[in-house]
């Protein structure tokens, strides 16, 4: 992919993400799936400021809920910093609703992605999610709040024994100085 084509697609997802109107549930998810790509691919973290509630309060799997938009911000760069390199595609996304009640969407992408940077765990070891492996599903709720349409729940459940086993695979063991 060349640059122009790589600055092409991120104002095409940019332009989609500032000019939803919010009046389908195609729009709400055409939004969302280009939302999802400026954030993880193109690394705009800030973006989340734009959509999620500062209340709102995202609902994981053994009781791993993140409370506040401050929160989202941070397991995202703490996953980001993880593994730089991270890529997803989504397997499907669907919405409902319309602007009087709010929508909601469903979406399940897998994640792809090498341990290359920093995390609770330590310093990166080169383990990677094998394909497929890594599989997100969430439901949201978009709701106006305040005039603005906002993410005010959210549930989802991640593959996070495939993040368990890259993430606490165990560096391997160098002796050479100029290798650390």
């Amino acid at each position: 992919m060349s640059t122009k084509d790589i600055v092409d697609e991120r104002r095409r997802l940019e332009y989609i993400v500032d000019h939803c109107k919010f009046e389908t549930p195609e729009q709400v998810t055409e939004l969302f799936e280009a939302y999802t790509h400026l954030i993880w691919k193109y690394k705009q973290v800030g973006r989340i400021y734009d959509f999620y509630y500062d209340g709102m309060m995202i609902h994981r799997e053994g009781n791993n809920d993140l409370i506040g938009v401050d929160q989202v911000v941070k397991d995202t760069l703490a996953c980001l910093a993880a593994f730089p390199d991270m890529e997803f595609k989504f397997y499907d996304i669907h919405g409902t609703g319309n602007p009087e009640e709010g929508f909601r969407f469903g979406q399940a992408v897998y994640f792809k992605g090498t341990f290359l940077g920093v995390s609770k765990y330590g310093q990166g070891t080169g383990a990677a999610f094998a394909p497929d492996e890594c599989v997100d599903i969430c439901e949201c709720l978009v709701k106006r709040v305040d005039g603005k349409w906002r993410v005010v729940e959210e549930w989802g459940d991640r593959s996070t024994l495939a993040f368990e086993r890259v993430l606490r695979q165990a560096a391997p063991f160098r002796t050479d100085p100029e290798a650390l």
